[in-house]
């Protein structure tokens, strides 16, 4: 018989705000290292308390991500094992472990420097005055999610990467089809071959892009990847295309799921709407707690590597643990009134962008670009409500709204 854990395997429930938090709470405060033994996945402990979630993060020598990174079923882990000798079937940053994940991670680290961030902030406020400029053009009401919120950090982390605007709609279709493969308006279909061939066409499209930037470089970060050496060798292939593949999807989609989840907690709040509307400049505050609130980023495993005791369970080395970020997020013991929607709240020990060696290289990137549409949207809307309760994406690793239609009127010019 299945414990109350085996229900974070189950996509409808985690792909959903109040069910999600209701479980995860339950589970921190009965049974914060919970054994999970779902008949179609491997065996994992749960980890949902903030302190055990970042003193396992810390410790990257007693917990590693390889071999097992995220939740997948049995049956695909097996298939993906088969055809490229991984069960994750990628080798990107989230994989790896050191010193290959540390010179790795030096390749771009230049590029998401907070010193180099700031000076994408012209071209992220160009897009998003482009977006809010296609808001008030659509004549007072859209599905804010999809015409919006998924569209603005994908064309941003396109324009960083390098890819040609007209080819934005196949990757969002893609990145969708990976990370929502269990939610059925967005998978490609329920065979293990369906979502073998998610990531066979982002191999086929960035293997392209690769031989390009060799024969034609230019100053975008296709180009620094296709051309990156690692110990003065070229990056090998599996390690380049997976780098793309986390550049091009999780660049965005993270992104994506904070802005449209951001602004249905402002809608849901509006008395922090109207702060940040009276005061644009708590706007990076404003990203930080919509990060935390949202937690898009549902979860992300480590392996043991020797016999370890965590709140009076014991898990033997090369057991698996998953880390659930939302628990961590809301857990009261860390984190004060954490069931509390704050702009002004110091969210410096948040952790959606997860903790330690592995900590998101992006995230200078995501709070910049969600500081900057806010503070462009907010001061020109004199009224926004939502039309209908939003649907959410059926998933357990990323997950966020699918659908948000809202109503809305600008200020006059």
């Amino acid at each position: 018989m299945m414990n109350l854990a085996c229900n974070l395997c189950d996509a409808s429930i985690m792909g959903n705000e109040a069910s999600m938090y209701a479980l995860l709470k339950e589970l921190r405060d009965d049974n914060p290292v919970a054994y999970v033994d779902h008949p179609d996945f491997e065996p994992f402990w749960a980890i949902t308390r903030y302190e055990d979630i970042k003193a396992i993060s810390q410790n990257n020598a007693e917990f590693i991500n390889n071999p097992r990174t995220v939740l997948i079923q049995r049956e695909f882990e097996q298939a993906l094992l088969s055809k490229f000798g991984t069960r994750n079937g990628l080798e990107t940053l989230i994989h790896m472990d050191d010193p290959k994940h540390r010179k790795l991670r030096n390749v771009t680290r230049n590029w998401f420097k907070p010193g180099s961030i700031e000076g994408l902030s012209t071209n992220v406020e160009t897009i998003a005055e482009q977006y809010v400029d296609k808001m008030q053009s659509m004549g007072g009401e859209c599905d804010f999610v999809r015409d919006i919120a998924l569209l603005y950090p994908l064309r941003v982390i396109m324009a960083i990467i390098g890819v040609a605007p007209e080819e934005e709609g196949m990757m969002l279709k893609l990145t969708q089809e990976l990370f929502g493969g269990q939610d059925p308006t967005q998978s490609r279909g329920e065979n293990v071959d369906d979502g073998l061939n998610v990531l066979m066409d982002f191999f086929a499209y960035f293997t392209a892009i690769v031989e390009d930037r060799k024969q034609n470089p230019g100053d975008d970060l296709a180009s620094v990847l296709a051309n990156a050496l690692v110990d003065g060798e070229p990056m090998e292939q599996l390690d380049q295309i997976s780098y793309f593949i986390i550049a091009a999807t999780a660049g965005h989609d993270t992104t994506s799921a904070t802005v449209g989840g951001g602004m249905k907690a402002l809608l849901e709040h509006p008395d922090q709407l109207e702060k940040l509307r009276g005061n644009p400049s708590l706007a990076k505050q404003a990203a930080r707690e919509m990060i935390r609130w949202t937690s898009p980023v549902r979860h992300m495993m480590r392996t043991t590597t020797k016999d370890v005791v965590l709140q009076g369970q014991t898990i033997r080395a090369g057991e698996s643990l998953c880390l659930w970020y939302p628990a961590a997020n809301r857990d009261e013991r860390a984190i004060d009134n954490p069931d509390v929607f704050d702009i002004e709240r110091d969210n410096r020990q948040q952790m959606a962008f997860g903790f330690g060696g592995h900590m998101c290289l992006g995230q200078h990137l995501a709070i910049l670009e969600i500081e900057r549409f806010f503070q462009i949207l907010l001061p020109r809307l004199s009224h926004i409500e939502m039309v209908s309760e939003p649907e959410w994406v059926q998933a357990n690793f990323v997950g966020g709204l699918k659908s948000m239609p809202v109503r809305y009127a600008f200020n006059p010019k």
